[in-house]
C-alpha cells in the first residue's frame, strides 16, 4: 500500500511538473508566427541593439524631453527625435519595445523618481512620434529580458 501512494505521488507531482513546462514553453513561444524560439529573438534584439548604439540618440532625446529647465531650441529637438526615430525604425517591430525598456534600464541609475516617470511616459509614445508599429510600448523597470 506505502508503494502505491509513493507511486501516486510520484505521478502526481510528474503531471505537475509536464503542466507547468507546457504553460513555460507558450510563454516562451513567439506570439505573433509560434515558429520562432524567444530565446533566439532575444539574441537577435540584443545584436540589433548593440548595433543601433543602445538607442543612444533617443536616450539623449528623452533626457533633453524630460529636462524641464533647459529647454532646447525646436529645430535641435526636432533634429534628436528624428535621429531617435531612425534608431527606433532599424530595430525590427517585435524588438523595438524591448530595446526602449532597456534603454531606460541603463538611465535607472542616474535618474529616479519624477524624472524616471518622465522618461518612461515620453518613451511609451516615441514608437507613436516616430509612426511606427507597435504605436505605444509598456515600460517596464524589472531586470533585463534581452
Amino acid at each position: 500500500m506505502a508503494r502505491f501512494s509513493t507511486l501516486a505521488a510520484l505521478l502526481a507531482a510528474l503531471l505537475v511538473i509536464g503542466q507547468v513546462t507546457a504553460e513555460l514553453s507558450i510563454v516562451t513561444t513567439d506570439v505573433e508566427d509560434g515558429t520562432e524560439n524567444r530565446r533566439q529573438d532575444d539574441r537577435d534584439c540584443r545584436q540589433q541593439l548593440q548595433e543601433q548604439q543602445y538607442l543612444n540618440d533617443c536616450q539623449r532625446y528623452l533626457r533633453q524631453q524630460s529636462q524641464q529647465s533647459e529647454r532646447f531650441e525646436i529645430s535641435s529637438e526636432r533634429e534628436q527625435r528624428q535621429q531617435c526615430c531612425r534608431q527606433l525604425k532599424q530595430l525590427s517591430r517585435n524588438c523595438r519595445c524591448d530595446g526602449l525598456n532597456e534603454m531606460l534600464r541603463q538611465q535607472r541609475g542616474r535618474l529616479q523618481g519624477q524624472d524616471l516617470r518622465e522618461m518612461m511616459q515620453i518613451a511609451q509614445n516615441l514608437p507613436n512620434e516616430c509612426n511606427i508599429k507597435p504605436r505605444s510600448c509598456e515600460m517596464e523597470m524589472r531586470s533585463s529580458r534581452i
